[in-house]
């Protein structure tokens, strides 16, 4: 039987046609990899994303009251959430809200305040691979929250609400077609000011103040 089966398929293998046989194999392969992925389902990359993170931040550079200088101490945990469209697997932008809760002060005398930044953003990924490096940068404005009403005989920071200012670079892990993890540090400016007094007879006195942070960002996109 098996004689009967390959015995035409011998008087094929002559010595003008077995040169051949690699060819054929290479377009079969072709061919069945063109149908495999011609009858996968398309996916559009266009659509909208949604992305949730927590970060953690410390102040750096000064603080600046009257002729005093301080070192910015402060210790920022901020969780965000963003709402962008995707248009393709490289670029997304959107809008999105955060909690910012600010820690400084000394151990015993902890002192919080509290900002909702509402910032637009704008996300860049290299490369459309499981591992993808990206940046990205908010741009928006810090509204405060406050806490801390009692002004004692020291500083206050973060006072008033201002311009919000967040870039970084991270790396995209895709776990699945439709979660990624990312991972960044970044950068953040925020404008506010610092509210101070030397004593309780004394009225207190507001500086304008640039705040500068370095932390970093663990969130997912999905």
């Amino acid at each position: 039987m098996l004689k009967f089966l390959f015995k035409p398929i011998s008087r094929l293998l002559t010595p003008h046609t077995s040169h051949l046989i690699p060819l054929l194999i290479v377009l079969i392969f072709c061919t069945l990899t063109s149908f495999a992925q011609g009858n996968r389902p398309h996916e559009n990359p266009a659509k909208f994303v949604y992305q949730s993170s927590v970060s953690l931040a410390y102040g750096v550079g000064n603080i600046y009251a009257d002729k005093d200088t301080f070192a910015n101490n402060s210790f920022s945990f901020e969780v965000q959430q963003l709402v962008a469209y995707q248009f393709n697997h490289y670029f997304y932008t959107g809008a999105g809200a955060g909690l910012d809760f600010w820690f400084y002060g000394e151990n015993d005398q902890t002192k919080v305040s509290v900002f909702v930044p509402i910032f637009a953003n704008i996300t860049a990924k290299f490369v459309d691979k499981k591992m993808a490096p990206f940046v990205y940068a908010n741009l928006g404005y810090a509204f405060k929250w406050q806490i801390e009403k009692k002004l004692e005989e020291n500083i206050f920071y973060g006072t008033k609400a201002g311009i919000y200012f967040q870039a970084g670079f991270g790396l995209n892990l895709k776990l699945s077609e439709k979660l990624s993890l990312l991972f960044s540090p970044y950068y953040r400016l925020q404008q506010s000011a610092n509210q101070y007094r030397e004593s309780e007879l004394l009225l207190a006195e507001t500086k304008n103040q640039l705040f500068h942070f370095v932390g970093v960002k663990i969130g997912l996109l999905y």
